[in-house]
C-alpha cells in the first residue's frame, strides 16, 4: 500500500510538471480574452465565452508543456517568460483596438519601427491613457514571477512519453474546437462560416478569441480566402453580349438639373467592359482557384451606362481623401467653403466611408481601386508590385493628362513612395520634392500644403491631382496636435468637450486648403473645367463614441450611423446645383463612379464597388460582414436582417447577400494576389502603358 502511495505521488509529481503551469496559464489566458471581450465590444456572449475557452485550452497545454519539459529553474524563467509574452500579445491588441477600432495584424508588426517612428509619441500617450487595462494585463506577469516554483513544481522528468501525449490531448482539444464550430451552423452568419469562411477580425475575436483569430489571419496570408465558389463542373458558356435595352435619351434642350432636382437613374445602350474573352480563360486554366475566379467574374452582371456618362469628359480632376473627415466638422458658418461643396454638385444623402482594417491606408486602397483589402496585409502596399489598369492616374495619363498624388507627410510611409507611382502618378510628399515649413509639426499643414502644389499643376493643359490630407489626423489633444493649437480660437467656447472641440479645430485646416483651391482655381481660369471630389479615409476614430454622440447630439449607432460620411463632387460650372443621389453607397463605389463619369474604359465586372449613378442595385459592405441594400441592412454581430419597410426578412435571399459579400472579399484577395488585372488583360491582349 505504501509503494502504491509512492508511486501515486510520484506520478503525480510528473504529471504536475505539465498540469500546473498548463492550468494557470489557462487562467490567465482565459480571463484576459474575457476582459479584453468586454473592454472593446461592451458585451460578451455565451458563445463567445464558450468557444474561446475551447480554444483557448490547446495553447494553454502546449505552453505549459514547454515549461514544464526543462528544468525546475529554467522552467520557471520560461513560465514568467510566456506570461509576459502572452498579456503582452493580449494588451497589445486592446490598447491598438481601442486606438484604431481595428486589431493588428501580424503583417502590420512587421512595419511597427515605421509607425513607431511616426507615431511613437501618440502611442504612448494612449498606453498612459489605458492604464488600467495595462494594469489588468501586467498582473498575470507579475503573479507568475511571485509563485514561479509552486506554478514550476520540482519533481521527476515527465518524459518523452507523457509528453507527447500531453501534446496529443492539446491537437485532441484543437480538433474537437473544430468539430463543434462545424456543427454550429444555424443562421445567416453562422459561427462555421464566420471560422471557416469569413475574414472579419472583430467577428473572430468576438467569438473565438484573439489567438484564434491570429491563428485564422496566418492562415488567410498564407492560402488566402475561401470564396462562396461558382459551379465550375458545368462547361463555360461563350461570353454573352449584355440584352438590348431601350434608350432613355433627354431632350436636346434639356436644360442642366436644377437645385434641388432628385436623381433617378435612367438606362441608356452600353455596359461598362472589356472583351475579356472569360470562356477561353476558364477552358485554359488549370488552377481551380483561378478558375473559379475566372468563372464568378465572368457571371457577374456588369454596370450600364447611364444619362450621366460622359458628363465630365475632358474636364480637369482633384481628388482628395481627407484624413478622419466626417459630415459633422462642417458648419455652415465655420466651414463655408466645405459646406458649400457637400450642398452643391451631386449630393449623396447616403454616403458611408466604412472602416477597414488598416485605417488611412486600407482607406484609401478602397477609395482609388474599387477593390476591397485584403485583411492581414497591407493591400496598397502589395499592389505596387501588380499592374492596376484602371487606376485614375493610369487612365488619364493615356488620355494626355498630367497626373500627380500628393501627401504632406512622409513620403514613404505605408510604401506610398511605391504604390502611388504605380497608380500612374508623379508622386510628392515630404522627403519626395515637397517641402513645408509646418513638415516639422504633426500634424503638417493641409492649407500650405495646397499653397504650394496648386501652381505645380495649374497651367497645366490638363490635369489629374490625387491628394491625401493630414491635418485631420488623431489625437485630438491640445498637446499633440499643431492644427488644434492653430484653430484653438475658433471652437473655444464651443459646448463640446476639449477632445471633440479639438477635432473641429483640426478640420478647419482642411477648409483653408479647400478655399485656398478654389481660389487658385479661379484665378488661373480653371474653376469651371476642375471637378473637385473629396470623401474621408475614415471616420474619427480618434474620438470615442461617446465623445462621436457628442457631436451627433444623441447615442451613436456604432454599427452603422457611425460610418455615414459625407461624399463632395462638384464643378465649377455646376454652382448653385443640387442633384441628389438618395441611393446607398460607400467608398467602394468612389473609383467606378468617377470613372462613368469622366467616360473612361474600364470593365465593371473586375471592380467590387459600383457607379453610384448607375441602375445598379446598391450593396455598402463593411469590415464585419455587415452591410446595407436596397432593402434593408443586415447587422453580423447579432446575425439580424432589418427590412426598410418592416417586413419579415427572406433569409434565404439574405444568406445570398452574405455570400456576395464574402465573395466580394475573396475575390479582391485573389486580384491582389494574383495580379489578376495583368493575367486577363494579357489574355486579351490589351496591356497598356
Amino acid at each position: 500500500m505504501d509503494n502504491e502511495k509512492i508511486s501515486l505521488s510520484a506520478q503525480w509529481k510528473t504529471w504536475g510538471r505539465l498540469a500546473v503551469p498548463s492550468l494557470f496559464l489557462l487562467g490567465v489566458i482565459y480571463c484576459e480574452e474575457l476582459f479584453l471581450k468586454l473592454y472593446c465590444f461592451r458585451a460578451l456572449t455565451v458563445e463567445g465565452a464558450f468557444f474561446t475557452f475551447l480554444f483557448t485550452v490547446p495553447v494553454a497545454l502546449l505552453l505549459g508543456l514547454l515549461c514544464g519539459s526543462l528544468s525546475s529553474g529554467r522552467g520557471r524563467i520560461l513560465l514568467v517568460l510566456c506570461t509576459g509574452l502572452v498579456s503582452l500579445w493580449i494588451g497589445t491588441q486592446l490598447v491598438y483596438f481601442h486606438m484604431f477600432k481595428t486589431f493588428l495584424s501580424l503583417f502590420s508588426l512587421t512595419k511597427m519601427a515605421m509607425v513607431a517612428k511616426s507615431f511613437g509619441e501618440t502611442a504612448v500617450g494612449n498606453v498612459l491613457a489605458s492604464w488600467f487595462p495595462i494594469s489588468v494585463m501586467a498582473a498575470p506577469t507579475v503573479l507568475a514571477w511571485i509563485f514561479r516554483a509552486r506554478l514550476v513544481p520540482d519533481g521527476p522528468d515527465a518524459g518523452k512519453g507523457r509528453r507527447l501525449r500531453w501534446a496529443a490531448m492539446a491537437a485532441a482539444v484543437q480538433l474537437v474546437s473544430m468539430g463543434l464550430v462545424l456543427l454550429c451552423g444555424g443562421g445567416v452568419l453562422s459561427l462555421r462560416y464566420i471560422y471557416y469562411r469569413t475574414a472579419s477580425p472583430e467577428l473572430e475575436v468576438q467569438n473565438f478569441g484573439v489567438f484564434t483569430q491570429t491563428q485564422l489571419e496566418i492562415s488567410r496570408v498564407l492560402f488566402g480566402i475561401k470564396p462562396d465558389s461558382p459551379d465550375i463542373s458545368t462547361e463555360p458558356e461563350p461570353d454573352k453580349a449584355p440584352p438590348d435595352l431601350e434608350p432613355t435619351l433627354p431632350p436636346e434642350d434639356d436644360p442642366p438639373p436644377s437645385r434641388e432636382d432628385v436623381f433617378r437613374p435612367e438606362v441608356i445602350p452600353g455596359y461598362h467592359t472589356l472583351p475579356i474573352g472569360f470562356d477561353a480563360l476558364i477552358a485554359g486554366e488549370e488552377d481551380e482557384g483561378l478558375k473559379s475566379a475566372h468563372l464568378w467574374f465572368s457571371q457577374r452582371t456588369p454596370t450600364p451606362e447611364n444619362l450621366w456618362t460622359g458628363y465630365f469628359e475632358g474636364k480637369n480632376l482633384v481628388w482628395i481623401v481627407a484624413e478622419g473627415f466626417s459630415t459633422l466638422a462642417m458648419d455652415p458658418q465655420r466651414t463655408p467653403t466645405l459646406w458649400k461643396l457637400s450642398h452643391q454638385g451631386f449630393v449623396f444623402d447616403n454616403f458611408y466611408t466604412p472602416l477597414w482594417g488598416l485605417s488611412t491606408s486600407d482607406g484609401e486602397y478602397v477609395t482609388t481601386t474599387g477593390l476591397i483589402p485584403k485583411p492581414g496585409v497591407w493591400s496598397y502596399s502589395l499592389s505596387s508590385e501588380n499592374y492596376m489598369p484602371f487606376a485614375l492616374g493610369r487612365q488619364f495619363r493615356k488620355e494626355g493628362y498630367k497626373t500627380y498624388a500628393f501627401h504632406n507627410y512622409l513620403y514613404n510611409y505605408y510604401d506610398r513612395d511605391k504604390s502611388h507611382p504605380n497608380m500612374g502618378y508623379d508622386y510628392y510628399a515630404l522627403g519626395q520634392g515637397l517641402e513645408l515649413e509646418s513638415g516639422d509639426s504633426f500634424p503638417p499643414s493641409d492649407l500650405e500644403m495646397m499653397e504650394k502644389i496648386v501652381p505645380m499643376f495649374v497651367n497645366e493643359d490638363k490635369f489629374s491631382v490625387y491628394c491625401l490630407t493630414v491635418s485631420g489626423h488623431l489625437t485630438y489633444t491640445l498637446d499633440t496636435n499643431a492644427m488644434s493649437v492653430r484653430h484653438w480660437d475658433a471652437v473655444e467656447d464651443l459646448p463640446y468637450s476639449q477632445e471633440v472641440r479639438c477635432y473641429l479645430a483640426c478640420q478647419l485646416e482642411l477648409e483653408l486648403a479647400m478655399e485656398s483651391l478654389l481660389r487658385q482655381l479661379e484665378e488661373a481660369g480653371r474653376l469651371d473645367d476642375t471637378v473637385i471630389v473629396l470623401s474621408a479615409d475614415h471616420y474619427p476614430y480618434g474620438l470615442t463614441d461617446e465623445q462621436y454622440s457628442e457631436l451627433l447630439g444623441h447615442e451613436v449607432d456604432p454599427v452603422f450611423e457611425i460610418f455615414q460620411n459625407t461624399l463632395i463632387l462638384w464643378s465649377g460650372d455646376m454652382e448653385g446645383t443640387a442633384v441628389h443621389v438618395d441611393k446607398y453607397c460607400s467608398s467602394l463605389d468612389v473609383m467606378p463612379t468617377l470613372s462613368n463619369l469622366f467616360g473612361l474604359d474600364y470593365d465593371s465586372r473586375l471592380i467590387m464597388g459600383s457607379d453610384i449613378l448607375s441602375g445598379e442595385d446598391p450593396l455598402v459592405i463593411f469590415a464585419n460582414y455587415s452591410f446595407i441594400n436596397r432593402e434593408g441592412y443586415y447587422n453580423s454581430i447579432t446575425d439580424q436582417f432589418t427590412r426598410w419597410d418592416g417586413e419579415e426578412p427572406d433569409l434565404e435571399a439574405v444568406a445570398g447577400m452574405v455570400a456576395e459579400v464574402q465573395n466580394r472579399v475573396a475575390y479582391s484577395g485573389t486580384i491582389l494576389d494574383t495580379d489578376y488585372y495583368r493575367l486577363v488583360l494579357e489574355h486579351a491582349g490589351m496591356i497598356g502603358p
